[in-house]
């Protein structure tokens, strides 16, 4: 029996609240069957799925007036949702009355309001049948002795009444059902006790079509329209001896084109699911509420619920899929088509998504869902599409124009652009940018001094200037100039108008006077510097001058320079060092630097020295583009290597990165600007998509212009991240190209895979082969082994044993003959072979600590105690499994089979070793034989009992003995107290045996 989700205790038509607001609200209307007439009451309840227990809520009650009972109800919209925004109630009652109810007015006043619109006779007799239209909510249908009459509730105060067809085609039949088409509104259909279904036109007012069941089935209970195919329904029959469901199809209304019969009695009630028209639910008087499923296009049982009464109506509520409500006599329940365990494999059509949209890797999007169509035609078409909708599509513009760039391998161009864009080298970044690109160049070094603000060109003009002509006029021509051949004439303009003319000459006068009065200047310029110079001019007759011209005649160079030195005549001092030598012109020159005290000279110093490293160490870091632009000029291989050592102490020192990044651009030392423009991308960009955007340009330029290709964890983990949103935002091919410039580290190695097998064909153009595989392969294979052969197995007639090397000893036999065993040698081969074998030899030799003394001795004892078989024949044979351990003395199996067929003995002899027991029948031996034994004679075993106990005993003894001795013992030491027992016990069991 199934147990319905929520119930209530009352006999009741059913109608479920149209509106979602109140999904979880029904209308209860008294039935006529088992309700007298002081309770015949219009309830509304309500009911919470996810809270616990099976009660329902009753929000408002309402008595009815007279006493009348329901025999149906149905709850419909009626359009106007500010005056009825909970729709409208239509019960039909006793004596052919329907009475309309307002249920908002109900439940707003908790039922102390009764809410009628209105109440008026409609039939004579009782009414079978109330439909509000699904489409039309101001027209309701109703049916009772032989009419079908329609209602217009547009004004419920007073509606109108008519009947669908003057011609009435159920005249002297009852009335039982009645249904409106789902798809064509003025369709009505009605079907009669005497198995007429008849189909009514309301526009033009008469009836289109008739049928009844070929097998003259006469009640038709009830009736169901198609919810998706206007031309099919559904009717069933109320006979206990055929009961049926049929499916007609008004294209062809001789015959039912579809026929099932899930139940065993009548058929009461019927309704087509609206969310799946391929499930129909019924109840009929078999105690059985069935759900049958049309999928298959033959109807089969989908689901069926059992209850302890039949229900007489049923109904699938409108906005809970797999909801329905039963009622039968005494109870409305609430139920579930899937909570039911013998649901058929056919899904439902409300699990289904009506669309949907996924995202995949690569920032692809797929959709799917059903295409606008006719919905009477099936199946409906659907569509699938594939979008690619990025991630993060802030970067997606700036990443497509990179990718451009780089894939035509134009990154200095693009570095010329970031410059441009950033406002030129005046700026940081555009400066950064364009040493960058300098690095791409060959003569790009040579560029340096100018990107620094020291332009050669700026500086030749203002040397010109100063100077009154080009530098190199006033120290005269070399004599390559001289040599030089004259320059070609120039040719003449074009000809010259009269106007052009005047102008020319007027030009041509005062640039004449102009270059006199520059002449003229020059001249006394001369003049007034001959008389500076004869009023300098130096007596070398005398003093120090006098000793240093004779040490120039002399040709002692060193002397003479010194002594000008000393007198303060540097320019003397270096012109005669000038002449004395490479070290007398180095030490002159050294000693002039250092009397000047100058820093700039100390520099000019260093150029002349190539001392570049004290030069960069001892720089005054405010001026460190100077520094820099000396070292670009003058340096040779040693040029990075300083460009470093300048950015370290200006990353050190001064604590200026951002001086220091561009000195590390110059070196080419990719890992410390990396470093840097880590620390600084974000607060550079304000978002940090954009600046890890940023920072991954500005690495690939520097990587591709450096020819880096090291591991670096920083670049590695910026470059995979920025490929990853890349990837996300459907670029695939640009973030493979990141991934590209990275090693082939784990790092990155998840996202090459799905990167390349996302997209294998276009990846595979770009790549040579595919990425590793970024997983590590175990195979996992099941192998198998071979059963080891038992160590020992009594065989027929033959004895067959392991023997340990640890202390302990178990043995179990079994004998046989063709006589019979008796019960003492049952119990003793049971007792005597299993406890003397398994105990003895299984603790001896586990507990003393070797494999051979386990395996021996259980295997040995316990296996050939209770497996042991004999062979037949006249005089007793025996079949033994034995296990022995080595201890004291050299130990020994026990065995001493009894004379008698069917005796049980078993013996431990503590150093010695323990011996297990004999059992006895036919073919069985030890264990088996001795638990067996009791069905042979019992004349000859009335000794067996004690051997066997005290085999048990012995054997146990014996394995305890020895399990704590792994070593063995001599025969000059003393005894133990433990083993002396055990001899004890086994010389005790001996006695009873010969007893």
């Amino acid at each position: 029996m199934s147990q319905p989700l929520k119930q209530t205790q009352r006999t009741a038509h059913t109608a479920w609240c149209p509106a979602e607001a109140g999904a979880n609200l029904l209308a209860l209307g008294s039935a006529s069957v088992g309700t007298s007439a002081s309770d015949a009451t219009l309830d509304f309840v309500s009911f919470d799925a996810g809270r616990s227990g099976a009660d329902m809520d009753v929000k408002a009650s309402i008595r009815m007036e007279g006493g009348r009972r329901f025999s149906t109800i149905s709850w419909g919209r009626l359009g106007s949702e500010t005056s009825f925004p909970m729709g409208c109630v239509a019960g039909g009652l006793q004596d052919g009355i329907v009475s309309l109810w307002n249920p908002n007015v109900i439940l707003n006043s908790n039922g102390s309001d009764q809410g009628v619109i209105n109440t008026l006779q409609v039939h004579k007799g009782a009414v079978n049948c109330v439909e509000f239209h699904p489409l039309k909510s101001t027209l309701m249908a109703t049916c009772g002795d032989s009419e079908v009459k329609i209602l217009n509730i547009e004004s419920p105060s007073s509606p109108n009444l008519f009947e669908p067809s003057t011609n009435n085609k159920h005249l002297g039949s009852e009335v039982l059902s009645c249904a409106w088409n789902r798809v064509v509104p003025h369709i009505l259909c009605s079907s009669s006790n005497t198995g007429t279904t008849v189909v009514w036109d309301l526009k033009q007012k008469k009836e289109v079509i008739s049928f009844q069941d070929p097998a003259s089935r006469l009640r038709c209970s009830s009736v169901a329209w198609h919810p998706e195919v206007p031309t099919q329904l559904v009717v069933c029959y109320d006979d206990d001896r055929q009961p049926s469901m049929q499916m007609w199809d008004l294209r062809n209304c001789q015959y039912p084109f579809k026929e099932t019969a899930p139940h065993t009695k009548g058929v009461l009630s019927v309704a087509w699911n609206q969310m799946d028209p391929n499930l129909i639910l019924s109840c009929g008087k078999d105690n059985r509420v069935i759900c049958t499923s049309i999928a298959s296009g033959s109807p089969e049982t989908w689901c069926e619920m059992s209850a302890q009464q039949h229900s007489f109506e049923v109904e699938w509520a409108p906005h809970k899929a797999a909801l329905f409500s039963a009622a039968s006599s005494g109870t409305v329940g609430i139920y579930s088509v899937q909570q039911q365990q013998n649901a058929g494999k056919y899904c439902p059509r409300w699990y289904r998504k009506r669309c949907g949209v996924g995202f995949g890797f690569g920032g692809k999007l797929l959709s799917f869902g059903a295409k606008a169509t006719d919905a009477a035609k099936l199946p409906t078409a659907s569509f699938c599409h594939s979008l690619v909708v990025p991630s993060e599509p802030e970067i997606v513009p700036t990443a497509d124009l990179f990718e451009h760039w780089i894939a035509e391998r134009r990154l200095r161009e693009y570095c010329h652009d970031k410059t441009r864009r950033c406002g030129g080298v005046a700026s940081h970044e555009g400066l950064m940018w364009e040493l960058m690109g300098s690095q791409f160049e060959e003569d790009g070094r040579s560029k340096v001094p100018t990107l620094l603000g020291f332009d050669q060109d700026r500086i030749l003009q203002e040397a010109e200037r100063l100077l009154g002509a080009k530098p190199g006029n006033l120290m005269g021509q070399s004599p390559e100039e001289e040599q030089a051949p004259a320059a070609a004439v120039p040719s003449l303009g074009p000809e010259l108008d009269l106007t052009q003319a005047e102008s020319f000459f007027e030009e041509l006068s005062a640039s004449t006077e102009q270059k006199k009065r520059e002449e003229m200047e020059r001249e006394e310029q001369k003049k007034k510097n001959k008389t500076e110079e004869v009023s300098k001019v130096t007596d070398w007759s005398s003093g120090p001058e006098a000793l240093i011209k004779q040490s120039l005649l002399v040709g002692n160079l060193t002397a003479a320079v010194e002594l000008c030195f000393k007198s303060g005549k540097m320019a003397e001092a270096l012109l005669l060092a000038s002449g004395g030598g490479t070290t007398l012109w180095t030490r002159a020159r050294d000693e002039y630097l250092r009397l000047q005290g100058d820093s700039f000279l100390t520099t000019v110093g260093n150029i002349m020295t190539n001392d570049f490293s004290k030069l960069v160490a001892n720089s005054n870091l405010a001026h460190w583009m100077e520094t820099l632009a000396i070292v670009a000029t003058y340096s040779n291989r040693e040029y990075q290597a300083l460009c470093e050592q300048l950015a370290e102490r200006l990353e050190k020192e001064k604590f200026d990165i951002r001086s220091a990044v561009i000195c590390y651009i110059c070196a080419k030392n990719f890992p410390k600007t990396v470093s840097i423009w880590a620390n600084t991308h974000v607060a550079s960009q304000g978002s940090q998509k954009l600046a890890l955007q940023d920072l991954v340009e500005k690495m690939a330029v520097l990587q591709d212009a450096t020819k880096f290709n090291q591991a670096d964890p920083l670049f590695s983990q910026k470059l995979t991240k920025y490929a990853e949103i890349l990837a996300n935002s459907g670029r695939l091919t640009a973030a493979m190209r990141y991934l590209c410039l990275l090693a082939d580290d784990n790092s990155s190695a998840i996202l090459r895979d799905r990167i390349f097998n996302s997209a294998p064909s276009q990846m595979g153009q770009m790549l040579r082969s595919a990425p590793r595989f970024p997983f590590q392969t175990t195979e996992v294979r099941v192998v198998q082994s071979a059963p080891s052969a038992r160590s020992s197995m009594g065989y027929p007639g033959q004895s067959a044993g392991g023997v340990g090397v640890n202390p302990g000893a178990g043995m179990g036999m079994g004998t046989n003959s063709m006589m019979s065993g008796g019960m003492g040698g049952g119990m003793g081969g049971n007792m005597g072979g299993n406890m003397g074998g398994n105990m003895g030899g299984n603790m001896g030799g586990n507990m003393g600590g070797n494999m051979g003394g386990n395996m021996g001795g259980n295997m040995g004892g316990n296996m050939g105690g209770n497996m042991g078989m004999v062979g037949g024949g006249g005089m007793p044979n025996m079949g033994a499994g034995m296990g022995a351990g080595m201890g004291g003395m050299g130990g020994m199996p026990g065995s001493m089979p009894g004379s008698t067929p069917g005796m049980g003995m078993g013996m431990g002899m503590g150093d010695v070793g323990g011996v297990g027991g004999v059992g006895g029948m036919p073919n069985m031996g030890g264990n088996i034989g001795g638990n067996m034994g009791s069905m042979g004679n019992m004349a000859m075993g009335g000794m067996g009992m004690g051997g066997g106990m005290a085999g048990g005993m012995g054997g146990m003894g014996g394995g305890m003995a020895n399990s704590g001795n792994p070593a063995p013992v001599k025969s000059s030491e003393k005894m133990p107290r433990q083993s002396r027992t055990c001899r004890k016990v086994s010389f005790i069991t001996h006695l009873l045996h010969q007893d």
